[in-house]
């Protein structure tokens, strides 16, 4: 009785039915018509970092502690933001089988970095530096890998993210051919839990949205990739096993953009500490406006391309850089620290203290009533306070509101823009860029789950209480989602109340792994 958890960062039915109508997906087809299909929800915002880490752990961001790509320090002189590679508290699922005695591989999925002591083997991903860094555990695994697979990478450089160099969709394709690779190499383990993360579709649905919804050959290469790895985990299932399709949020297209940090600006909530800085920016977008009225976006963009190359434009060397706005923090009551809203469809705005409750309502319905002059949509489609980020020792300190988008439109955060709404595009087309939805995708296969069956809604947060429950572990308490039932002919959960069982189970516990889990715990704690 084992699980594999297949998960896929930003995987949507947008793209999947639509490749599956076509018969590229055999696999996905097949657990569409023997097993359950779902929506997955995810985090609120549903952003990447707090999205997985809610997979992973069952808890909300409020007792795992991660928010963002980033947590930020207060003091006198603004934010600083710290990244963020790994959850700050509570048990993942690992940590909880390692202690039942159950075998586990961890593999390349995200906020793993620095990897734990786990019963098996874990390989950091998304958010761990390079392949330069030590991303196994054990720490030997990482040469056995390499040797296996010499052109591995946890994900693709920052500046072939931005498609500042090189061919996306290309360097996508090598990679998950690496990826399958890996896989390959860890299904000779032994395992009863396997969780293996890809990020490939994210990559591609940020930056090749009209290409996926035009079905072009090379976009939809990937997804047969993805098909075969997902092939090679539906190959390795005993009858008792169980196998979990899941992502961390879904995807949509955006052609219109809301620059809400420059709203924030007009209406007096934020002050810069050096006026300069925003009239050079105003200057650039007025640039930028001219070269969208003369249809030049595509020629800009090939040029911007080649001074990049040259070294006379510096590309991106992080995935997500901290660029928060040079405040003048004695003015400011409200702000966007984050620019992830820019590819998730929403913006977390803080508060100051002097801010009261019905100034924040005020903003809430003053964003809420904004409709787009173009076509009428209301910008914002659901409104939430920091309660929406649970309860906990990790529960944000300042006051929050979270906006989300609907469908067409993200909130990017620069300042010095001459309109607040805008259209992308390259030469006028309004081509768009994808960027993250709240609805993700699940799939539930194998022993006991129904067939051919389509399941409500559910939520990251049940992910670990329903892989639990099929290895008969006993949940534990602090978990706050709950097993999908309604997935399964039957299904039975265990309370933690089975104390003789946790017992037993855990003396299965390797000697090795817990000598080595009390190190680590003892340099967290002087730490």
């Amino acid at each position: 009785m084992r699980v594999f958890l297949f998960g896929v960062d930003g995987l949507t039915f947008r793209v999947l039915h639509p490749l599956m109508e076509h018969g590229l997906l055999p696999n996905f087809q097949r657990l569409q018509s023997e097993g359950v299909e779902g929506i997955l929800k995810s985090t609120t915002p549903p952003v990447t970092p707090p999205a997985w880490t809610s997979i992973s752990t069952g808890l909300s961001p409020a007792r795992h502690g991660v928010y963002d790509f980033w947590e930020y320090e207060q003091s006198e002189q603004g934010p600083h933001a710290k990244i963020m590679t790994h959850r700050r508290g509570g048990k993942a699922i690992w940590n909880i089988l390692s202690d039942w005695g159950k075998r586990v591989i961890v593999a390349n999925v995200p906020m793993t970095y620095p990897p734990e002591p786990v019963n098996g083997i874990m390989l950091s991903g998304y958010m761990a530096p390079n392949m330069s860094a030590h991303v196994t555990y054990p720490a030997s695994f990482q040469e056995v890998l390499l040797e296996a697979v010499p052109e591995y990478q946890i994900d693709l450089h920052p500046a072939v993210s931005c498609g500042q160099t090189g061919d996306l969709t290309s360097e996508v394709i090598h990679m998950t051919k690496q990826r399958i690779a890996m896989q390959r190499l860890l299904l000779k383990e032994d395992w009863d839990f396997f969780f293996l993360a890809h990020m490939g579709a994210d990559r591609i649905q940020h930056m090749r949205w009209d290409e996926l919804m035009t079905f072009n050959t090379q976009e939809a290469e990937y997804y047969q990739l993805l098909d075969e790895s997902l092939g090679m985990a539906l190959a390795a299932l005993a009858p008792d096993d169980l196998l979990m399709v899941v992502s961390d949020h879904g995807f949509q297209g955006a052609r219109r953009k809301f620059y809400i940090q420059e709203y924030l600006y007009r209406h007096g909530w934020l002050r810069m500490k050096d006026e300069s800085a925003r009239q050079r920016a105003e200057m650039i977008g007025s640039i930028r406006a001219v070269i969208r009225a003369l249809k030049l976006q595509k020629l800009a963009r090939r040029v911007f391309r080649q001074l990049r190359r040259k070294g006379i434009m510096e590309m991106e060397k992080e995935h997500h850089p901290a660029r928060l706005p040079d405040l003048d923090w004695t003015r400011t009551r409200a702000w966007i620290p984050s620019s992830s809203g820019a590819l998730a469809g929403y913006a977390d705005i803080f508060f100051d203290a002097t801010v009261s409750e019905e100034e924040i309502q005020q903003l809430h319905d003053d964003l809420c009533s904004l409709s787009d002059p173009d076509n009428g949509q209301l910008l914002v489609t659901e409104a939430h306070r920091e309660d929406a980020y649970g309860r906990g020792s990790f529960a944000p300190q300042e006051r929050h509101l979270i906006v989300q988008t609907g469908e067409n439109t993200t909130l990017p955060t620069e300042l010095g823009r001459r309109s607040l709404w805008e259209t992308r595009g390259v030469n006028g087309r309004g081509v768009s860029s994808g960027v993250h939805h709240p609805e993700g995708v699940l799939y539930l296969y194998g022993a006991g789950v129904k067939h051919g069956a389509s399941i409500a809604p559910t939520h990251v947060y049940d992910v670990v209480p329903t892989i639990l429950a099929h290895l008969r572990v006993s949940l534990p308490d602090d978990l706050e989602g709950k097993v999908m039932a309604d997935a399964f002919e039957q299904l039975v959960s265990h309370s933690t109340t089975a104390q003789d069982s946790i017992v037993m189970q855990k003396l299965k516990s390797l000697t090795s792994y817990m000598a080595e889990l009390g190190k680590t715990e003892v340099g967290v704690a002087e730490n």
